[in-house]
């Protein structure tokens, strides 16, 4: 019988190791996780909050005390920094490597401890992530530590909380805010090189062989001018089905490179398929490019094929007013005028026509 309860007890806390119960937050101290994404770039930060719970002015410096002053259970020294949150660790992940306050951290999940002051206090980003609170913090785990200076808040902030309060397009600032304090921090994210590496796997992959994929791939490089040598084989890959916004994105390719023989040859082809508003946006790429020949060239070639069309009445009002002919834009305004139905479209005609009458040129 005896070894038949010893078994029964082995058994039963097996269990109970692998299946516990789905409990509240201790403390009650809410569990709570935010993430967001620098470019294409995930960081998320899980942690527990504590409240202020009418210790209004004993938190900063009394219940949250200066420096490594946490009870250490290794050293059993006060030697731990505190656990930037309640209960378990606080976490921080990146999905790539990223820099905090300008130094370099490689992605992956870190707990994050504060070795608080007033003037400055100390991030520490340590490879432990499963330890309760800071109580087994060891300083050998440290990958990373800077200082950064808190901030007073204008107004109190009762359940202890991280907040992104500064998004930028390659860097955020997320702020711990409790009470009337803010610890922030800095993060930069390489975004432009990040996504190319992460585009150079999608155009070798099954996504790579659509090409409206390929065309925004290689349009992400040519907006931004950065690997365009790559951007133009992309776009090359993509004019295998040609359609106006395949071989006109292949045009800009070669236009970024300064191949323009090239680029003029293929957008010449890309007009085929073009309707006449992009007759006219075309136009006026080339006029803000200072080529107001071409434009001109361009537009009058295609009045024929858009006989009464008031997007191509406005593109040749545009060339002839970048190249100074003034009379010749204000006849296309006139026509397209009485083409004219809308309210809209005659006010935007009228206020061409002002310009061109105060001899100013409409683009």
């Amino acid at each position: 019988m005896s070894k038949f309860i010893i078994l029964t007890f082995c058994l039963l806390s097996t269990v109970y190791s692998f299946s516990q119960f789905d409990m509240p937050a201790a403390a009650n101290n809410p569990r709570a996780m935010v993430s967001e994404e620098v470019g294409i770039t995930s960081i998320t930060i899980k942690y527990s909050r504590p409240d202020v719970s009418g210790r209004e002015g004993k938190i900063w410096g009394s219940l949250i005390t200066p420096g490594f002053s946490v009870n250490n259970f290794v050293t059993n020294k006060n030697s731990s920094p505190w656990r930037a949150g309640a209960n378990e660790n606080t976490t921080i992940s990146f999905e790539h490597d990223v820099k905090i306050e300008g130094h370099p951290i490689k992605a992956g999940t870190y707990a994050l401890f504060i070795a608080y002051g007033a003037d400055s206090s100390t991030l520490i980003f340590n490879s432990e992530t499963e330890s309760w609170g800071s109580f087994y913090y060891d300083p050998g785990k440290d990958v990373l530590k800077v200082n950064v200076h808190p901030m007073t808040l204008d107004h109190s902030v009762e359940f202890l909380k991280y907040e992104f309060i500064d998004h930028k397009e390659k860097s955020c600032t997320i702020a711990l805010e409790w009470e009337k304090l803010a610890i922030p921090f800095k993060v930069e994210v390489d975004v432009e090189n990040i996504v190319i590496a992460r585009l150079r796997d999608q155009v070798t992959s099954r996504a790579g062989f659509n090409q409206l994929n390929l065309v925004q791939a290689a349009q992400y490089c040519l907006n931004k001018n950065i690997n365009l040598d790559e951007a133009l084989a992309w776009s090359q890959r993509a004019a295998g089905l040609k359609s106006y916004n395949t071989l006109s994105n292949l045009a800009t390719a070669y236009t970024k490179l300064n191949k323009m023989n090239q680029a003029d040859s293929v957008m010449n082809e890309a007009l085929n398929y073009a309707n006449d508003n992009q007759y006219q946006q075309y136009a006026r790429n080339l006029i803000g490019a200072k080529r107001a020949d071409r434009a001109l060239t361009v537009v009058q070639g295609a009045l024929s094929k858009f006989s009464n069309s008031i997007p191509m009445l406005q593109a040749l009002a545009y060339a002839f007013s970048a190249k100074g002919d003034y009379p010749k834009a204000m006849d296309a305004v006139s026509k397209a005028m009485a083409l004219a139905t809308t309210d809209n479209a005659k006010k935007s005609l009228q206020d061409m026509m002002d310009k061109l009458k105060g001899g100013k040129d409409i683009n």
